[in-house]
C-alpha cells in the first residue's frame, strides 16, 4: 500500500500563500472599516447641517436649563400682574383703558423706574377711556415703553349689501400693529414682544431685534433694561447671537417681585381715604413694572423648558432679568458645532479601532458621558451652549457599528481558523483528524436509527513514478484534481442529514463516508463511477500526457457495529485486494 509522501515543503508555501491572501484580505477589511467610519461622520455632518436632529439637542438643551440654570434675579423687576382673581374682581376682560390711566398714574407717583405694558392700545374704545389715557400718559415722567406687534396683514375689504369686496389681499405678508398714535406719542421707546417656539411648541429663543424693510424694533423688555441700566438702546449685532438663546430663571413666580393689580389699585385709593395701603409705595419705588395678563384664558403663553407654561409678560421679565444680571448664555456658532462633531467623530472612530471587546464598550461609554459631562460643565460655569446630543449620538453608532463589525470579523477569523484546522491544505478535502470526528459521530446516529453507512477507501496507483517522472509539483496537481473529482461525485448540496463527506486519508490516499447507502449502492453506483472517471481524466505535464487510475476499497456497517475502526479496516483490505490484484479496479470487504 503507497506511504504518504512528504508534502511539508508544497503544504508550507501553499498556507503561507493562503496566510498572504488572508493578510490582504484583512487590510482590505480595515480599510473599509475606516470607509465605513468616515461615511457615518459625514452622514451626520450633513444631518447637522440640514438640522434633522436639532430636536434632540433641544432636549438636552431642555434638561441642561433644569439641572443648571439660572437663579438670580434682578430685585428691579416687578410684575403688575392681571390675574383671575382680579378679572373676576374688577370685571370682564378687556378692560376700559380709564382703569390702565390709574394704574399709570399710581407708578408714576410711587416712584416706579419704568412702565412696561404687554399691551397694545391699537383700537380706538370710548371717547373717555381713550382720552383718559392719554392725558395719564402726557403727564407721567416715568419711562413707557409700549410694545408693537408683528403679525399677519389682514385683507384690506369694504362690504356691499353684506358681500365682502377685498381691495388688497395680505398674500401672507407680516405688518407691524402700533398703538393709537396719541398715545404712542408718549412712549419714549418702542420695542416688540413676538417670541416663536420651536417646532416642538417649546419656547427656547428670542429675537433681540425684529426687521422689516428698513423698519427696525429691538426687544421690548431689552430696550428698557438696558436704558435703566444705562446700557445701549438697541443690542449691538455682535450681540444678537449671543443674546438669541432666551436664559430662563426656574421658579419665576417665587423668584420675581410680583403684584396684583387689584391690589395696587386699592393701595392707591386706600392712601387718598388715610388707610393703610396692602402695597406701600416704597415696594413699587424704583421698579421696572411689567404689565400684563397672567389669567390662564386670557393671557397668551409660551411653554417653557421646565415643561410648564409661562404668560408673555413674564417671559419679558425674564429677559429684563438677563440684560441687568448679564445671566446670558452663549451659544456657540454651527461652524465650530460642527468642527466639534468631526473631532469627536475621528477620536471615536480610533478608539474603536485600536481597542477590541468590553475595552472598546467601557472607552465609548466613558467618551460620549464625558463628552456629556463636559457640555454640561461649559455650560454650566461658562454658560456657553455646546451641542452634545450629535458628537454622542455619533459616538453610539460608531460603536454600534464598530461592535457589529469586531463580531463579524471575529466570526470570520473563527471561520477561516477552523477551516484551517480541519481542511487539508493542498486538496481542501477534510483532514483526517477531523474526518474521524465526523465519522463517530456518523456512525453512532446510524447505529441507533438503523440506517446504512459506507466507506470507500481509495489510493492512486503508481503515485510515486508520476513524482520520480514529472516532479512533485505534477504529483501535487494529480492530487488536486482527484480531490475535485470525488467532491464533485458526492452529495453535497443537500440536506445535512443527506450529506456524504470527503477526506484525505494519506499521501495519495482518499476516504469517502456515504450516508444511508449500502453496500450494492456504494460499490455500483460510486465506487466504479468514481474510478471510471478518474481513468477518463487527461492529464497532462510539461507537454507530456499521461493518464492516472485508482483502486478502490469499498466496506459497509455491519448490524451492532457502532464504532467506525473495523469499516475502515474492512475497506483497507479491500483496497490492498484490489491494489494486489492489479489494480484501477472496485474491490469489497
Amino acid at each position: 500500500m503507497a506511504q504518504q509522501e512528504p508534502f511539508d515543503a508544497v503544504e508550507v508555501t501553499d498556507t503561507t500563500g493562503k496566510l498572504f491572501t488572508r493578510t490582504r484580505s484583512r487590510r482590505y477589511m480595515d480599510w473599509l472599516r475606516i470607509g465605513v467610519y468616515t461615511l457615518t461622520i459625514g452622514v451626520f455632518a450633513a444631518l447637522f447641517t440640514t438640522g434633522v436632529l436639532d430636536r434632540a439637542e433641544n432636549i438636552v438643551f431642555d434638561a441642561f436649563q433644569r439641572a443648571g440654570g439660572f437663579t438670580r434675579t434682578d430685585p428691579r423687576i416687578a410684575l403688575v400682574e392681571i390675574t383671575g382673581e382680579t378679572i373676576d374682581e374688577v370685571g370682564s376682560w378687556p378692560w376700559p383703558r380709564r382703569y390702565f390711566a390709574v394704574m399709570a398714574r399710581l407708578l408714576d407717583q410711587w416712584g416706579a423706574a419704568a412702565i412696561v405694558p404687554d399691551i397694545t392700545f391699537r383700537n380706538e374704545t370710548t371717547p373717555r377711556d381713550d382720552q383718559d389715557l392719554i392725558r395719564a400718559l402726557q403727564r407721567i415722567r416715568t419711562p413707557l415703553y409700549l410694545p408693537v406687534e408683528y403679525e399677519l396683514r389682514r385683507d384690506k375689504k369694504f362690504w356691499i349689501h353684506g358681500l365682502p369686496v377685498v381691495i388688497e389681499k395680505s398674500d401672507g405678508k407680516m405688518e407691524w400693529v402700533h398703538s393709537l398714535a396719541e398715545i404712542e406719542a408718549s412712549a419714549k421707546g418702542l420695542g416688540h414682544h413676538y417670541f416663536e417656539p420651536d417646532p416642538d411648541g417649546v419656547l427656547r429663543r428670542f429675537s433681540p431685534e425684529l426687521s422689516s424693510g428698513t423698519t427696525v424694533f429691538p426687544q421690548v423688555a431689552l430696550l428698557a433694561a438696558r436704558e435703566i441700566s444705562g446700557g445701549p438702546a438697541v443690542p449691538e449685532k455682535k450681540d444678537v447671537r449671543a443674546t438669541e438663546i432666551l436664559p430662563w430663571v426656574a421658579g419665576w413666580e417665587n423668584r420675581f417681585t410680583r403684584f396684583s393689580y387689584s391690589d395696587l389699585i386699592h393701595s392707591y385709593y386706600g392712601l387718598q381715604k388715610g388707610m393703610v395701603p396692602v402695597i406701600s409705595p416704597e415696594a413699587v419705588k424704583g421698579k421696572i413694572c411689567f404689565i400684563g395678563v397672567t389669567a390662564g384664558g386670557n393671557a397668551e403663553s409660551r411653554m417653557t423648558a421646565f415643561g410648564v407654561s409661562c404668560p408673555r409678560v413674564a417671559l419679558n421679565a425674564q429677559i429684563a432679568n438677563a440684560a441687568l444680571t448679564g445671566q446670558w448664555i452663549r451659544g456657540v456658532p454651527r461652524p465650530v458645532n460642527l468642527l466639534l462633531i468631526l473631532i469627536t467623530g475621528v477620536v471615536a472612530a480610533f478608539l474603536f479601532m485600536v481597542l477590541r471587546g468590553p475595552v472598546a464598550l467601557i472607552a465609548g461609554f466613558c467618551f460620549g458621558l464625558g463628552w456629556l459631562g463636559a457640555a454640561f460643565a461649559v455650560f454650566r460655569f461658562a454658560r456657553v451652549w455646546i451641542f452634545p446630543a450629535h458628537p454622542m449620538l455619533l459616538i453610539f453608532s460608531l460603536f454600534v457599528f464598530s461592535a457589529i463589525y469586531v463580531q463579524a470579523t471575529a466570526t470570520r477569523e473563527r471561520s477561516a481558523l477552523f477551516h484551517l484546522a480541519t481542511r487539508d491544505g493542498l486538496t481542501e478535502l477534510y483532514v483526517i483528524r477531523h474526518f474521524r470526528l465526523i465519522m463517530n459521530q456518523l456512525v453512532r446516529e446510524a447505529f441507533m436509527r438503523k440506517e446504512p453507512l459506507s466507506v470507500i477507501l481509495l489510493d492512486i496507483d503508481h503515485f510515486k513514478g508520476i513524482n520520480d517522472t514529472y516532479g512533485h509539483l505534477a504529483g501535487d496537481m494529480v492530487l488536486k484534481k482527484i480531490a475535485h473529482t470525488l467532491v464533485t461525485s458526492i452529495r453535497k448540496k443537500r440536506p445535512f442529514s443527506q450529506v456524504d463527506f470527503a477526506a484525505r486519508y494519506g499521501g495519495e490516499e482518499f476516504i469517502l463516508m456515504l450516508r444511508k447507502s449500502g453496500f450494492r449502492e456504494t460499490v455500483e453506483r460510486v465506487a466504479e463511477r468514481l474510478r471510471q472517471k478518474v481513468e477518463g481524466l487527461s492529464f497532462e505535464w510539461d507537454g507530456k500526457p499521461f493518464r492516472v487510475t485508482i483502486s478502490l476499497g469499498v466496506s459497509t456497517l455491519r448490524p451492532g457495529e457502532n464504532v467506525p475502526d473495523p469499516m475502515v479496516h474492512r475497506a483497507d483490505v479491500a483496497l490492498y485486494k484490489a491494489k494486489e490484484s492489479g489494480r484501477n479496479k472496485v474491490c469489497s470487504e
